[in-house]
């Protein structure tokens, strides 16, 4: 990926818009599908999130394929404090990978919703 400030400044923007609107959200990144960060908010390690989701993203299209069931719409993991959601922003030329973890107390269905729509609003940038 270039040094896209437009894609950067569309990336917080889709970040700050997802998190207003999720309770219980932690943190967030946007990255490239190699694991680098594009934009981050909240708390955590960006850089080592980006780099999991890179691999989890990548593993879930694998195992989506080989198992004949197409790309991986999103990978979820729950764990006892709260999950971590992934999902892929295709995009001409460059895929990215949206990361979000939340506590328990945000509703998984909601993080989802609201994550499928940062993640167009990420391809129309």
């Amino acid at each position: 990926m270039k040094n896209d400030s437009a894609l950067k400044a569309r990336a917080h923007a889709v970040l700050q818009a997802l998190t207003s609107k999720v309770r219980g959200v932690r943190g967030c990144v946007v990255s490239t599908e190699d694991g680098f960060e594009v934009a981050a908010q909240g708390q955590g390690s960006p850089a080592r999130l980006s780099a999991m989701a890179s691999s989890m993203a990548a593993l879930g299209a694998i195992a989506g394929e080989e198992n004949q069931l197409g790309h991986c719409a999103n990978v979820v993991i729950e764990a006892a404090e709260g999950c971590i959601v992934m999902l892929q922003a295709r995009r001409p030329g460059l895929t990215l990978v949206l990361s979000v973890v939340a506590s328990r107390e945000a509703v998984l269905g909601q993080i989802l919703y609201v994550s499928r729509e940062a993640a167009r609003a990420l391809e129309q940038a």
